[in-house]
């Protein structure tokens, strides 16, 4: 019973103990901006009429969009998985203590009724 309550009280406090911010750093998201902000310049670019004359190179934008999706969609995953873990950990160690404490008061309970 004590180990559930061990475990509850652990999991209330996983994600102070433990921060996303631990593994989602100030230099990623700062990059995740940046990236972001140059896809809506590429957007922008891409969407517009076409000059012949003097339009930048459609070709090496896109594939700089390409490039720039796929770095966008590593940062984004990276930063899901910070936001997710410490919550994930937390939740197993809370449920775990729940029902720690829950089984030990049941056996607590039949021990007293058995004397």
């Amino acid at each position: 019973m004590a180990l559930g309550f061990i475990l509850l009280i652990s999991g209330s406090l996983w994600t102070t103990l433990f921060p996303a911010t631990s593994s989602w750093t100030e230099e990623k998201a700062t990059r995740s901006s940046k990236v972001k902000n140059r896809l809506n310049d590429l957007g922008y670019l891409l969407n517009r009429p076409v000059n012949m004359q003097n339009g930048p190179d459609r070709g090496a934008l896109q594939a700089e969009l390409k490039q720039l999706t796929e770095e966008n969609q590593q940062l984004n995953a990276d930063f899901q998985s910070a936001y997710d873990s410490p919550r994930t950990a937390s939740k197993i160690l809370k449920w775990s203590g729940i029902s720690l404490a829950v089984v030990g008061l049941i056996g607590l309970y039949a021990v007293n009724q058995s004397r």
